[in-house]
């Protein structure tokens, strides 16, 4: 009798269709969640700070109080541009690099699948529409699993 012994996997295996390019994206939308993660504590402080040079001894004069907003607003506007494109590197990197493994994943499960003897599709599947349903189910899980999961929990640790 032969045991079959199941191999230990990680979270690093879905990435293993990953090329030279994906890398490079993976670590861009890397980038951009940690520069969406931390924005949100960047406009708690502003917020903070504004607060704060509100209830100063100084806001009654007009002039001070005028530059300190002003100097806040200014302060809110670099970050809703650094915020935008940290946003837009973060999805756009990790959807591209999820749509380019993806289809290389398809490519090699569909190869693996033709590999097999023709009595593999006598006894296990029914027809060719299940081959292909399998191969797209799984793709587009791991698809989201690498575009949406894994740049939110990146964008999650630098909350």
């Amino acid at each position: 009798m032969k045991m079959n012994m199941k191999k230990n996997s990680s979270i690093w295996s879905i990435f293993s269709h990953a090329d030279g390019f994906d890398i490079f994206l993976m670590i861009m939308g890397f980038l951009g969640a940690a520069g969406d993660g931390i924005s949100i504590p960047l406009m708690t402080y502003i917020t903070a700070k504004l607060m704060n040079n509100i209830g100063a001894q100084n806001a009654s004069i007009f002039e001070y109080f005028t530059e300190v907003v002003n100097q806040n607003a200014l302060g809110f506007c670099y970050l809703a541009c650094g915020q935008c494109v940290a946003c837009f590197l973060e999805g756009y990197c990790w959807t591209r690099t999820a749509e380019r493994q993806a289809s290389r994943l398809r490519t090699s499960y569909l190869k693996a699948v033709l590999r097999q003897d023709v009595g593999y599709f006598d006894l296990h599947v029914t027809s060719t529409a299940d081959v292909i349903a399998s191969v797209s189910s799984d793709s587009l899980v791991i698809q989201d699993v690498i575009s949406q999961k894994v740049g939110q929990s990146c964008f999650f640790q630098f909350l």
